[in-house]
């Protein structure tokens, strides 16, 4: 039998493994641009958060500033009946309309933080599983299609 000691690394890079993104999202870039950090994002979503937004099901993402600021929320819907996307950034006034779902995902790709209080930081994006509707939030935690997560990457500094 081996020892809990020798084993929990091997136990540990098995979790990390198992919360990875998937499909291998990243942030490309992050730069401090006067106070406003200008992050560049590959967000690669699964056919299952696809086929979810499609349905009417909103997703939502947090873009966690490790303290540098208050995390900020994206919030991305399909409304069936219009036949629209929506998008809300962080610091847009009101909420910009899409008709067509590649234009939505083309408008993420560049997204800005304003007034972040700190001259260097990390920054990651991840898909917020308790956003979602009570039924879906338990198959989000345990289901790799749910899984959209960026690993951190540095600016400033």
């Amino acid at each position: 039998m081996v020892s809990f000691t020798r084993s929990w690394p091997i136990a540990f890079s098995l979790l990390l493994a198992a919360c990875a993104d998937p499909q291998g999202s990243q942030v490309r870039q992050a730069v401090l641009d006067g106070g406003d950090l200008v992050l560049d994002l590959d967000l690669r979503f699964t056919e299952t958060q696809m086929q979810a937004l499609e349905h009417g099901i909103p997703l939502r993402l947090a873009v966690h500033l490790g303290g540098a600021a208050p995390d900020v929320a994206i919030d991305l819907r399909y409304s069936p009946l219009s036949r629209q996307y929506e998008l809300a950034l962080p610091n847009d006034a009101g909420t910009r309309v899409f008709s067509s779902r590649a234009r939505l995902l083309a408008a993420l790709d560049r997204v800005v933080v304003n007034d972040v209080g700190a001259a260097q930081g990390v920054v990651r994006v991840e898909l917020v599983s308790s956003a979602l509707p009570a039924p879906l939030r338990l198959p989000a935690l345990i289901d790799r299609d749910w899984r959209l997560a960026t690993p951190p990457r540095t600016w400033g500094g």
